[in-house]
């Protein structure tokens, strides 16, 4: 297969000389330093405002909230009504797939004004500190400044949590109640697996 040359006026490069390439790569590393050093420029100055106490919510996919011209976070009553909705119906015994039912039934659509709700959208918001008032800000962070990458944060970078930042939608005392009935829930679920495989093996040896 031929490939034909390609000339860049601006660097004076033609794409099959030896020369060409070597400068390609050159260009090419340097590109991707520079990428780099805007990348890390931009995660030092948002480390900075969390250090602040600054941070800043996609409210667009938040239920519950909006921002003032301030940038600071309001609530939106009637979403604020499906939020309470949502963790009153958890602390009833719903499941997280009952939960969904029930808002679709209802005709409730989700924050991005989708009519199907899913199991994990109603854990997240039931796991949401800022829902009673709090802030954790760099719950993940990015590990590839190229493909942007990001994954959970477990403690390999600092992370940085403000009390009663904004009005809370559910008292503090609620939102613990539910982490707790999720931990008991998750318990009963994790014993309830191992008894099912410890029965399989069971038969499976007989």
């Amino acid at each position: 297969m031929d490939y034909a040359d390609v000339v860049l006026e601006k660097e004076g490069i033609n794409t099959l000389e030896s020369a060409g390439e070597l400068l390609i790569t050159i260009l090419s590393s340097q590109a991707q330093e520079e990428s780099r050093n805007i990348s890390e420029n931009t995660r030092w100055g948002i480390v900075r405002q969390f250090e602040k106490g600054l941070f800043h919510v996609n409210h667009k996919k938040f239920m519950g909230y909006t921002v003032d011209e301030n940038g600071q976070l309001i609530v939106v009553p009637e979403e604020a009504e499906i939020v309470r909705t949502i963790f009153r119906l958890f602390m009833e015994g719903q499941s997280y797939s009952q939960i969904c039912r029930i808002l679709e039934d209802s005709g409730v659509k989700t924050v991005t004004g989708n009519t199907k709700w899913t199991r994990c959208v109603i854990q997240k918001m039931l796991s949401n500190e800022k829902y009673m008032g709090d802030v954790l800000q760099q719950k993940t962070y990015t590990i590839d400044f190229l493909t942007k990458k990001r994954v959970k944060n477990n403690g390999i970078v600092p992370q940085y949590y403000i009390e009663d930042d904004h009005e809370a939608i559910i008292p503090k005392e609620l939102y613990y109640q539910v982490q707790e009935e999720k931990a008991r829930r998750a318990s009963l679920h994790k014993s309830a697996v191992a008894r099912k495989e410890k029965k399989e093996k069971s038969k499976y040896s007989s």
